[in-house]
Parts: structure tokens; C-alpha cells; sequence
């Protein structure tokens, strides 16, 4: 199974990305984690053939970006390529004072949704409402700032590091944030630095650097055993590994449990109270069988497979 993490550069579509992928590795079943906007840098996780099954485990995973903006502008898409719709004077802005409204913003929001969006009003995108000049009915979600750090401040322009929950719209903050300061702002340029804990900035591959390797063992593969370290391991025998195949459920007390480093293999025994959720499954080669759960039935553990990779 192949995913790799792709450093997406600006001015590139995420399906851009998605494109290339398809023609170099001659794979026509690709999709990715977290759609980036042309302007916005960084990681961008993408999962090839039958890897594109797990994408639904990452859906919710927390996102952290770097992020500039400039405040004393306002634009209709929040961000540098919408058109400029206010001007204020920035004069009277200090560090102090926009790090304490930075600040206001951590944990849970209510945030509003950028009219230029791909959120859907009966059936259309908001976008294309938008540059058709209709008004955008206010929609809102529920968002979460886990981390808010001001890494730099060079007037008009603040860089940000925001570590936020799955669906924030990052120029929706800078715009909010230029609104508190009743100044006004917009998003400069945006990197996201991580998708998760598993696809970050130090294990992801430039477009440039790929496109110039050579096919086999040089590429960066990402191994979904890794990225599942939060499932716990099971390793079963070729039989086992059949069975699992056909979808039949097996006795996990026939297999050996693994921890999530891989070094330590052991028996171990479950009983109904301590039975693990979410488990996977490798075969003698420690390729990923499959994952899916432990169930507790006739006083005993099974491992039911819910997606099967072979």
C-alpha cells in the first residue's frame, strides 16, 4: 500500500497534486487529506489504490498551520486574492495588543464561513454565488483553536502558528482577528505544517524532489502500519491471513499481539472489560492485513476485519 506526503507549492491545486501522482505512479484510484487552496503551501497527505480506504480514519484530524496576515485591509475572500474592500490606519496597533486578541480566540468558536467557499447553498457552491455578486446567506460551524502562538510581528503584517480542529477556515480567523482589532486584516499566505501527528513538514516531499526520483525504493513512502500506531497490532499465520481474506472473524488468542514499536511481541489475553476498539492485523512480513475490531463473543476475543488491503 502506498501514501506519501506531499509538500504542495503555491499556486498549485490540490488536485493538481492528485494529477501528478496519477501519471507518475500510473495509478488511476488517488485522493488526499485536507484540500489546500492554490495560495496555501504545505503538507498535503495522498493515498494511492487500495491505501485511498483508509482515508476516512485521518477525516478528523487536527490540522496546524503557519499563517501571515496583514492587517489594515480587508478583502471580499478574506485572504491576498480577493479584492480590497476597507482600509484602516494601523498606526495605533502594538504587539501587546494583538496578542491579547490573538488569545481571545483559543478553544471552541463559532466561526463564519468565507462567502468565497466550496459550502454548498442548495446544491451550489458559495463561490459561485458569490462572483455572481448574490448575497451569501451567514452559515457558521463549530471550530476548535488548540494552540494560538504570535511568532513574529513586523507591522502590517503578523505571522501566526495555529493548531486548529479539522474544518477552520484560517482566513476566516484572520479576518475575525482584524475585525476585533477593528482594523481589519486578511490572509497573506498560509503553510499547513501538520495533518495530524503522522503527516508533518519533516516527512513530506517536495513536488520538485519528486518528480525527478526515480521509480523504487528512493521514493518516500509513508508505512500505514505507522501511521495506524494508534490501533493495536495483531500478527497472524498464513491460515489466519486467509480467513481474514474472506472475511471470517478470528480468535485473537491464535494470534501474537505486537506493541506499537514493533520490537516486543508477546500473548496476550483479553477479557470482555479490557477489550480494545480498533485493532489491524500484518502478516509474517509485517504488511497490513487488515484492520477492524475486537469483539468479545462465547467468552472469547475475535479480531472482525472491517476493510481487508490483500
Amino acid at each position: 500500500m502506498r501514501i506519501i506526503n506531499i509538500d504542495k507549492p503555491k499556486g498549485w491545486t490540490s488536485f493538481d497534486v492528485v494529477r501528478l501522482i496519477k501519471r507518475k505512479f500510473k495509478e488511476n484510484k488517488v485522493g488526499h487529506l485536507g484540500t489546500l487552496d492554490p495560495m496555501a503551501t504545505g503538507v498535503l497527505p495522498v493515498f494511492l489504490g487500495k491505501a485511498t480506504r483508509l482515508i476516512p480514519l485521518f477525516n478528523e484530524s487536527d490540522k496546524t498551520y503557519r499563517a501571515v496576515c496583514k492587517f489594515g485591509e480587508s478583502t471580499d475572500t478574506f485572504d491576498a486574492e480577493g479584492s480590497v474592500t476597507n482600509i484602516s490606519d494601523t498606526r495605533y496597533l502594538n504587539p501587546e495588543k494583538i496578542k491579547h486578541s490573538v488569545k481571545f480566540f483559543q478553544g471552541e468558536q463559532l466561526q463564519k464561513t468565507p462567502a468565497f467557499s466550496a459550502i454548498k447553498i442548495n446544491g451550489t457552491p458559495a463561490y459561485k454565488l458569490a462572483r455572481q455578486g448574490l448575497k451569501i446567506p451567514n452559515k457558521t460551524r463549530s471550530v476548535i483553536f488548540h494552540e494560538l502562538v504570535v511568532e513574529s510581528i513586523d507591522l502590517p503584517y503578523v505571522q501566526i502558528r495555529v493548531h486548529c480542529s479539522k474544518g477552520t477556515y484560517i482566513r476566516s480567523f484572520a479576518n475575525d482577528l482584524g475585525h476585533l482589532l477593528k482594523v481589519g486584516a486578511h490572509l497573506t499566505s498560509l503553510e499547513r505544517l501538520a495533518c495530524g501527528k503522522w503527516f508533518r513538514t519533516d516527512n513530506s516531499v517536495s513536488v520538485e524532489k519528486l518528480e525527478k526520483m526515480e521509480m523504487g525504493n528512493k521514493i518516500p513512502w509513508i508505512n500505514p502500519i505507522e501511521i495506524l500506531n494508534h490501533f493495536y497490532t495483531f500478527a497472524a499465520n498464513s491460515r489466519m491471513v486467509a480467513n481474514i481474506k474472506n472475511g471470517r472473524a478470528v480468535q485473537v488468542s491464535e494470534m501474537t499481539s505486537i506493541d506499537e514499536n514493533l520490537e516486543k511481541k508477546e500473548k496476550i489475553f483479553f477479557t470482555q472489560e479490557n477489550t480494545p476498539k480498533q485493532a489491524k492485523v500484518t502478516d509474517s512480513s509485517q504488511n497490513l492485513v487488515a484492520i477492524g475490531q475486537i469483539i468479545w463473543e462465547n467468552d472469547m476475543n475475535f479480531f472482525k476485519p472491517s476493510k481487508v488491503f490483500i
